[in-house]
Order: C-alpha cells, then sequence, then structure tokens
C-alpha cells in the first residue's frame, strides 16, 4: 500500500451512506500519517455539506476551494491552506455549494499539480454521502477506497453496496474501516464480531476505530484526536494503525489492547 511509482497515491474515503464519519476518519488519518513526517494533500469533495475547514479549525482562512483550483480559477498557492502546527498538512477545501462544472481530467491534473508542487506522497479525498454525479469523477482520480461502515446493519449493507459501486468505476483496491466500534457490545454479544462485519461487508479490513462520544465533539470545535483529553489514548492508536499499513508497515489489528480481549472483540 505504499505510494504509487509516480510517487503518490491517493485514497478516496467514502460510503454511500451517509453519519459514518467520513470526514472525521479523513482529517484524523490524514493526520496520522504526517506524523511519520509524510507529506498528505487532504480534499475536500463533499461539495454537498463541507465540513474539513471546520474539523480542521481553519474555516476563516477559507478563500478558494477545489473547484477554483480544477477550473483555474485559482493555482494551488491560493488554494490550498497549510498549518504550521502540521507543516507536512496541505489542505484544500470543498466549495459552499455543489460545483463540479470540471472535467475529471481537470479535476486529475489540478489535484496532481497540487501535490507535486508540494511534494506529497499521500492524497486523501474526502466524498459526498450520496454516490452522485462527483463520485465518478474522484474515482478516476484515486488509486484505492477506503470504505466505511458502523456497527449499524444498514451502514454494513451501504459498505458493501459502496464497494460493488467503486469496482464498476475502475476501483478494485478497496480496505474497510469499521469506526465506531462498540467493543464492550461486541464483548457481551449484543454487537457482532469484527469477521463477522468482514464477511457482510466482503472487503478487506484495514483497521477499526474505537467508540468516542469525545471525538464526535472534538470535530465540532476544531480539534483533532491528537488534541483530545479522554479518549484520546485508544482513538489516537488506531489511527496510527491505519496510517502505518496505509505506509507499508505490517501492524497487528488493534494492538493496543490486551491479547485476550484483542481475540474476543475479533471473535478469532
Amino acid at each position: 500500500m505504499n505510494a504509487t511509482k509516480n510517487g503518490m497515491k491517493t485514497f478516496l474515503i467514502t460510503s454511500c451512506k451517509g453519519g459514518v464519519g467520513r470526514s472525521t476518519v479523513a482529517a484524523n488519518l490524514a493526520s496520522a500519517i504526517v506524523k511519520k513526517e509524510k507529506n498528505v494533500l487532504l480534499v475536500d469533495c463533499d461539495f454537498s455539506n463541507r465540513s474539513l475547514d471546520l474539523i480542521l479549525g481553519c474555516d476563516d482562512r477559507v478563500v478558494y476551494d477545489v473547484s477554483d483550483l480544477a477550473t483555474g480559477r485559482a493555482d494551488a498557492t491560493k488554494v490550498v491552506l497549510k498549518d504550521e502546527q502540521m507543516p507536512h498538512l496541505f489542505f484544500i477545501p470543498a466549495p459552499n455549494f455543489k460545483d463540479d462544472a470540471f472535467t475529471p481530467d481537470q479535476l486529475g491534473d489540478a489535484l496532481s499539480t497540487a501535490a507535486k508542487e508540494y511534494n506529497c506522497d499521500y492524497v486523501i479525498i474526502d466524498t459526498p454521502a450520496a454516490l452522485d454525479s462527483t463520485i465518478p469523477h474522484l474515482a478516476s482520480v484515486a488509486d484505492c477506497a477506503l470504505v466505511l461502515t458502523t456497527h449499524r446493519p444498514m451502514d454494513v449493507r451501504a459498505a458493501e453496496k459502496t464497494g460493488y459501486i467503486l469496482e464498476e468505476l475502475g476501483i478494485c483496491e478497496q480496505y474497510l474501516i469499521i469506526n465506531r466500534l462498540d467493543s464492550a457490545g461486541v464483548l457481551e454479544g449484543s454487537k457482532p464480531g469484527i469477521n463477522e462485519l468482514i464477511d457482510r461487508a466482503h472487503i478487506q479490513l484495514i483497521g477499526a476505530i474505537p467508540e468516542s462520544a469525545e471525538l464526535e465533539e472534538a470535530q465540532a470545535d476544531g480539534i483533532l484526536v491528537s488534541g483530545m483529553r479522554r479518549d484520546r489514548e485508544h482513538a489516537e492508536a488506531a489511527f496510527d494503525e491505519i496510517a502505518g499499513r496505509l505506509c507499508g508497515e505490517s501492524i497487528p489489528l488493534m494492538s493496543y489492547l490486551p491479547e485476550k480481549k484483542r481475540r474476543k472483540i475479533l471473535k478469532i
């Protein structure tokens, strides 16, 4: 899962179901990768409901967006936002309204140019919930999809559907991220184990992020998982594990848990 031959790999964070935490995962996964001193271009392409600028705490700095970049109305130096606290992270916001008046080639060329401008190793694209006309644009520029689900049956079904749609669009490399994993529910038998969720979604697992009420609250305040106080340890470790795997490292799933508890949750 390392960068491709041209030195860069592009991931879609996606699901055809809303409310699974795409933007939260996109922002925190990008943050986890940059801790490895990898340059990451994070792109908000949720044209119907942009939120990454709020999660990153830079909404007051947004002037231009990805549509301006794709159509040539502004170049990367004007569109891309940088953060002094995370010098390896480069962010392109979405517009306030749906604006996809550009071709897939224009979008691909624009993102490639921006990524090269800042010597990026990875591009992470946050997508809209509905797999509308935006998704074919994005599928044409992506190497891989990270499909999100939660324990909810409708989210698992949506992950399976998303996988089939993306495969038809040419994205065959797909990995499943289980968000808001209810470990207590798994252990008491009220929620399915990880292996059961994989079997239902029919997508290879790359990581699971534990349930955290604080994480949901933090994103509204422009705070990433690394800045949380109560639930930070396990949530941050989960994002770090996924980031490591995306960067080519071999890391056991949920390695931060005691082995006995880990095996029960995995239902091995």
